[in-house]
């Protein structure tokens, strides 16, 4: 039964028999046998598929999300006392981070964690705001820090700290911005039409230390999070409106069933709160 609830769970949260199946490291279609197991011994139907990805769950299966999440809490706790009497598990731990928060907040929240987490195999991954909930809703990573604030059904997002986007760089009419997608692409739209600028170019660059590079070239201005400025470069701060939250986000549930990565998670705000 349990190992059936964990499938359902991962379906539901991803919204998908593939992604659910990666996860688990079995077949998609050993998932949908599993799916269709617990719905014939529950007698519900708990997912409906519309063409060949969307799947949507149903009213019974929101409820059986909810409750099915306490009693695998319950679960994964007695797990982790009979692995603890044997053995010493490493925790696979994986942070995504967009560009900004990558180079604002991990180098000083990886040595910490690293310090109180030594048997933590560490890996990040860097992606802008939206493509790093992506990667959550999917369960390609524990943890995300982002600068958007983008959430999704289950996810809590927790405000770390404040930033103070600037603008930087020589007036020659070609603007550097971030990606759509990314947190400081939508405040660089919002900067130009407010100040009725009309750029004679706009290039879009997904690596910002590139964009960096290029402005302290004299290549053009971009707006950047004021902690990322050269010590060499002037800037222009925006004022308050312009200034932004870091956020830690996460899966509620994966915090409720495993007690090292609600460690893990209290540990990053205590870190990385301002």
């Amino acid at each position: 039964m349990f190992t059936y609830l964990e499938a359902f769970r991962l379906v539901y949260e991803t919204r998908s028999f593939s992604a659910a199946a990666t996860q688990l490291f079995v077949t998609q279609p050993t998932v949908s046998h599993q799916i269709k197991q617990l719905e014939a011994q529950l007698q519900v139907k708990l997912f409906d598929r519309r063409g060949n990805r969307e799947v949507r769950p149903t009213a019974a299966a929101k409820i059986l999300y909810a409750e099915s999440t306490k009693l695998l809490t319950d679960w994964h706790r007695t797990e982790r006392k009979l692995t603890a009497v044997t053995q010493q598990k490493t925790l696979a731990l994986t942070i995504g981070a967009s560009q900004t928060t990558a180079l604002t907040l991990l180098p000083t929240l990886l040595p910490a964690l690293k310090a109180q987490f030594p048997q933590a195999a560490l890996r990040v991954k860097m992606a802008n705001s939206e493509q790093v909930l992506k990667e959550l809703k999917a369960h390609q990573i524990q943890f995300g820090l982002i600068e958007k604030p983008v959430t999704a059904d289950d996810v809590e997002r927790i405000s770390l700290a404040k930033d103070q986007l600037v603008c930087v760089g020589q007036p020659t009419g070609v603007w550097l911005t971030r990606e759509r997608g990314s947190g400081t692409f939508q405040y660089t739209q919002n900067y130009l039409k407010e100040a009725g600028i009309i750029p004679q170019q706009l290039i879009e660059i997904d690596n910002l230390n590139l964009i960096l590079s290029l402005v302290q070239q004299g290549m053009g201005q971009t707006v950047v999070s004021q902690r990322l400025v050269p010590t060499t470069l002037p800037f222009q701060p925006l004022g308050a409106h312009f200034e932004r939250d870091f956020y830690l986000v996460y899966f509620k549930a994966d915090i409720l069933l495993n007690a090292e990565l609600a460690a893990v998670g209290h540990q990053i705000q205590l870190i990385l709160t301002d």
